[in-house]
């Protein structure tokens, strides 16, 4: 099964937790600390906005709760979930 997020409401960490919860239809509370795969702030910062001007391209792929989280960076953070 293979979730694409691509909600910007929530932060990269926030939409991970919640897209695995989804497709585990669980509380995302009695998920595995997403801390244990991958540091959420360090997340937030690599696909922060960069400095006016410069373009950040990127993709990081990590396990979590069973499944391969997949981010692609172009213009926006894409989360993919496999």
């Amino acid at each position: 099964m293979t979730e694409t997020l691509t909600e910007t409401t929530e932060d990269i960490h926030e939409r991970i937790v919640v897209g695995v919860a989804s497709l585990e239809d669980a509380d995302p509370l009695s998920l595995p600390p997403l801390f244990d795969a991958v540091d959420p702030d360090a997340l937030e910062a690599i696909f922060a906005d960069p400095r006016r001007g410069a373009s950040r391209v990127g993709t990081i792929e990590f396990p979590y709760a069973g499944y391969t989280i997949h981010i692609e960076c172009a213009d926006e953070p894409v989360v993919r979930i496999d």
